[in-house]
């Protein structure tokens, strides 16, 4: 009987370049979990992609593949104290958008 050996993720890139890869993968084709395609794609653990993707600009993708996995409906508000739209729980009052 033979032994099966494992299977070692290399990981070829360094923080640098592989963000740079990932824009461009990215840049062509979101899929549908990021999360766990940024991972298996880089061997990386599921922190340094959540940090990465927040980097790269993808904080409202992580959000709502989140919110829409645990059934939670979303929606787009405008924060007047910053200036930017953000992606919260439907139904959030204006006064907490600040925990977004």
């Amino acid at each position: 009987m033979k032994k099966r050996k494992k299977k070692k993720i290399k990981n070829k890139f360094d923080t640098e370049s592989r963000m740079k890869d990932a824009e461009v993968w990215l840049s062509e084709e979101t899929p549908k979990d990021l999360l766990a395609s940024y991972s298996k794609r880089y061997g990386v653990s599921s922190a340094i992609s959540h940090d990465e993707l927040f980097e790269l600009g993808y904080a409202d993708d992580l959000h709502i593949h989140f919110y829409e996995s645990q059934g939670i409906d979303w929606e787009y508000k405008y924060d007047g104290n910053v200036d930017e739209m953000k992606v919260v729980p439907k139904g959030t009052p204006d006064r907490d958008l600040y925990l977004y």
